[in-house]
């Protein structure tokens, strides 16, 4: 029988493949794909949403909508890379709302 795994191996775990997921999805419309974590764009960004400026709660898991996400500036089904320039911390709530369009075109319609 296998053995259930720690809590933090499958922390781990889920986010080889979320990284994985993203190289793919990039790969596949032709951009450009460079390794990245979410501790290290949240560093940069000093732990602040680059949607709505508010502070994100780090700690905090999806779907809450305090929880933090990568957002892709120019998103990834509209060409843009998967790369450290073209990535933001978000809040799930700010992220979702945005969805596959720019932020341009968020600002428009809010």
């Amino acid at each position: 029988m296998a053995q259930a795994l720690s809590p933090e191996a499958r922390e781990r775990q889920r986010l080889y493949w979320q990284e994985k997921n993203r190289r793919r999805r990039a790969a596949k419309r032709g951009g450009a794909s460079e390794p990245y974590t979410l501790v290290e764009i949240a560093a940069r960004d000093r732990a602040r949403c680059g949607l709505c400026g508010g502070r994100v709660a780090m700690k905090r898991v999806a779907p809450h909508p305090k929880a933090p996400t990568i957002d892709h500036v120019v998103p990834v089904a509209e060409g843009g890379d998967d790369t450290r320039a073209n990535v933001q911390l978000a809040h799930f709530r700010c992220n979702s709302a945005k969805g596959a369009r720019g932020s341009q075109q968020l600002a428009l319609i809010g």
